[in-house]
């Protein structure tokens, strides 16, 4: 059987998208009653009808029309289907972004930023756990970090090395948020704050 890379990308994404109520149920906790919430990448829809229940208005981008499906649309849903790339956001006070394999964090951050989001609920940086995100927070400098975990605004995560002696039990918890770390200069996730 021969598949194209597209195919190949679309199979390896079903097998990671689907998430359990435990991860559903953070990204709930995290979530203001009477927020405006965009769900990128929404998929079958099943957690933006639970954000829907506790947000003003929840608007769902899906690339895959094929996913939504179910019954009809609680009046604060708002559904778009296309490319969240290339697709303007609204002005929201919550984005959710849950993709473990999202190669487009910067520019996703970056459309966020500019409606004024404050929060991002995500697993994309570290694809794995669900982290909540201070939009509005200034970040340090990558160079301003002697030793520790770091999370930076392109979406690069990793660990500056350093002196051994300096690492303390509480800096090995600590997680920075970083802007212009050495993966912002590879092309691809060049990201700033002008």
């Amino acid at each position: 059987m021969i598949t194209r890379v597209g195919d190949d990308a679309s199979v390896w994404e079903s097998r990671w998208a689907p998430y359990d109520e435990a991860v559903y149920g953070r990204v709930l906790e995290w979530v203001p009653d009477g927020a405006a919430v965009l769900d990128i990448g929404a998929g079958d829809l099943r957690l933006a009808r639970r954000l829907a229940r506790r947000a003003r208005v929840v608007y769902a981008i899906e690339q895959h029309a094929g996913l939504i499906a179910g019954p009809p649309l609680p009046d604060n849903l708002i559904v778009t289907i296309g490319d969240a790339r290339a697709l303007p956001f609204p002005p929201v006070d919550v984005a959710v972004l849950l993709m473990r394999h999202c190669r487009h964090f910067a520019l996703y951050r970056r459309k966020l930023e500019a409606v004024g989001c404050a929060r991002l609920i995500t697993n994309a940086r570290w694809g794995l756990d669900v982290e909540w995100i201070d939009l509005t927070a200034r970040p340090r400098p990558y160079a301003g970090l002697a030793l520790g975990w770091y999370a930076c605004r392109c979406g690069a995560t990793g660990f500056r090395p350093g002196q051994p002696e300096e690492l303390t039990p509480e800096l090995a918890e600590t997680i920075f948020e970083v802007d212009d770390c050495p993966e912002c200069y590879h092309g691809r996730n060049r990201y700033r704050l002008s």
